[in-house]
């Protein structure tokens, strides 16, 4: 998926991102590829917005830390908060956080700034070793580990308290913690909250960098609906276009026709259903780009 791509810097080349998004506004028009073009101008404003960040905070006390955000614009992205879980923000991310949630209220009266800290990563470094290691890890798994600063072992209970994380979302980050030995289990068994959690000060690894993943969590029913719903609205746009094409072309066209010329252009993607093209011509109608004739209403009009 292109937003994950973006958001985790996983893009193998920006300019062959946007040469498939061209290729796409091309064939399908531009309100296919809108969501997606207003995507790659979020990224280059939340860099700006980054810089600005850094004048904004010179001369004040410094965060300690290296912070920086992205900007997203809710309606242009696919990333509903359906799978997230609460998350309470750890002390030593909670002055950065404030101190941009001032920047930006400053800079822009009115909107809302909504964290989704399920997508969050950052960078920790374990000075409890023998060697320094540098590990990537989630928001959640920074919550947990940053814990044990206070304390060699956690209870499941202690560190749900303090994250505020949901049950589900505690034990797949524990269990990313345990999987690459960075946490021991005191005991054996399910994860009850009063399980036991202790660090592995024993840790090694023969790479000091690290990306610590957690497992992946199946699509929930909210979020395959979610899916579904935005297919549905991406193929509205592109049936809509192809009617725009052939009524332009021909200026007037019977009803049959057109349905039969647009499941042609349309089948080479995806096999639209007679109701939904309907739906299209309809939806055209009320926009003004075609109009039914008066003497036949099976047939339509295209207006310039």
């Amino acid at each position: 998926m292109l937003a994950k791509r973006l958001i985790h810097g996983l893009s193998v080349s920006s300019e062959a991102e946007e040469g498939m998004i061209a290729r796409l506004k091309q064939m399908c028009g531009f309100e296919y590829t809108s969501k997606l073009h207003r995507m790659f101008t979020d990224m280059t404003v939340s860099e700006s917005l980054n810089s600005e960040f850094s004048e904004f905070m010179r001369g004040k006390t410094g965060l300690g830390l290296s912070f920086t955000v992205q900007i997203l614009q809710s309606g242009a992205w696919p990333l509903g908060q359906a799978s997230s879980s609460p998350f309470g923000i750890p002390e030593e991310l909670l002055r950065s956080i404030t101190m941009f949630e001032l920047f930006y209220n400053t800079k822009f009266s009115g909107r809302k700034l909504t964290w989704l800290h399920h997508l969050c990563n950052g960078e920790m470094r374990l000075n409890y070793l023998k060697k320094p290691y540098t590990v990537t890890v989630t928001s959640y798994q920074m919550g947990v580990l940053l814990m044990f600063n206070h304390a060699k072992s956690c209870t499941v209970s202690e560190m749900s308290s303090h994250t505020q994380l949901s049950e589900k979302e505690m034990k797949r980050t524990l269990q990313s913690l345990v999987d690459v030995k960075l946490l021991f289990q005191t005991g054996m068994g399910p994860v009850v909250p009063e399980t036991s959690f202790t660090v592995n000060d024993q840790f090694s690894n023969k790479r000091t960098k690290l990306k610590i993943t957690t497992a992946v969590q199946r699509e929930t029913t909210q979020e395959i609906a979610q899916t579904h719903t935005a297919i549905d609205e991406d193929r509205k746009l592109y049936l809509q276009a192809a009617v725009v094409r052939i009524m332009k072309s021909r200026k007037a066209l019977k009803h049959n026709l057109l349905i039969q010329e647009v499941i042609g252009q349309a089948k080479a993607r995806f096999s639209p259903s007679i109701a939904l093209i309907k739906k299209c011509i309809e939806a055209l109608i009320e926009k003004q780009y075609l109009e039914r004739r008066e003497d036949s209403k099976d047939e339509y009009h295209y207006l310039a």
